[in-house]
């Protein structure tokens, strides 16, 4: 908010008379002429060329109105924004992922949301399951998405769906026509996965040890996606889950399988909230949308 003496200096300098500045504002010119007089002490200029037919602005007087006019709006700016927050709270939407849903899901889901709630801003934090987590509890971000194959207490699950790991791979493979494959059909091949920190790669660990078998990968990441440019013409075979094809350059080349093998259907697709913390309207708005999304999101085949 400017001064009260800024205001009536600007009512002055638009009606061009104290008398009409005064009719203006409501007040009694006596009142607006001693802001005036103060506010030119203050200064140590003087402000206005007085005339007989009212007020001109000095040169000085002009340099502060320019001023004043800039920090009067960027006041009402503010000062809406500040009501507008009132309304619906922190208008900044914070999110932690793990790098799945970073690819594609989660930022055509902030565009489009977006473009229904201009006012929103995100900002997203993309790291490894255990540091999403702990995004959620030290309150940095808001809303977490992360594969999980267990849920810890301490977060509340908004959302809990199923996202199985299946064997991707080009449309020509040998493996491509098979309804369902399980680990021992993948002895022959190269393999792509995650490396020992994502869901993926425990859970086929643990299918593995229970089926007896020792596949040693050929292609290991972090990156669930890195490898996926490979897989067109040739006899790799990726573990991901369907999220992570979605919108890939070559998604219409490769199928996804899905596995026999029990353990690589223990996964599901977590939303997490922190226990007992109330999200602002734009993010439960956003968290509503998301989850929406997530369960009408197509699935491979069964």
């Amino acid at each position: 908010m400017i001064s009260l003496a800024l205001r009536y200096f600007l009512e002055v300098a638009r009606c061009g008379s104290i008398a009409g500045a005064a009719a203006a504002q409501h007040v009694a010119a006596s009142a607006i002429s001693r802001q005036i007089a103060k506010l030119e002490d203050d200064l140590g200029i003087v402000l206005f060329e007085r005339q007989a037919r009212g007020m001109a602005l000095s040169e000085a007087g002009r340099q502060l109105a320019a001023y004043a006019n800039a920090a009067a709006l960027e006041a009402e700016r503010v000062t809406t924004e500040i009501r507008q927050r009132g309304h619906v709270g922190d208008v900044t939407i914070r999110l932690a992922c793990t790098e799945g849903f970073a690819h594609r899901f989660l930022p055509l889901s902030m565009a489009e949301f977006k473009r229904m709630r201009p006012e929103a801003r995100f900002h997203l934090h993309v790291e490894r399951p255990e540091e999403v987590n702990r995004q959620i509890l030290e309150g940095l971000s808001q809303i977490a998405l992360r594969y999980s194959t267990a849920q810890d207490a301490r977060l509340k699950t908004e959302l809990l769906t199923r996202a199985p790991v299946y064997a991707v791979m080009c449309r020509h493979h040998p493996l491509a026509s098979r309804r369902s494959v399980n680990m021992r059909d993948l002895s022959d091949y190269p393999l792509s996965l995650g490396d020992q920190g994502t869901t993926v790669r425990q859970l086929f660990d643990a299918a593995c040890a229970n089926a007896g078998l020792h596949i040693e990968p050929a292609y290991v990441s972090n990156h669930s996606a890195a490898f996926l440019p490979m897989l067109p013409g040739s006899q790799i075979v990726a573990l991901s889950g369907y999220l992570t094809l979605m919108g890939q350059a070559d998604g219409d080349r490769l199928v996804g399988v899905p596995f026999t093998n029990p353990e690589m259907r223990q996964r599901s697709i977590q939303v997490v909230t922190l226990q007992g913390r109330t999200l602002p309207l734009l993010a439960r708005e956003f968290l509503a949308f998301m989850a929406q999304r997530l369960t009408v999101a197509p699935s491979a085949p069964e």
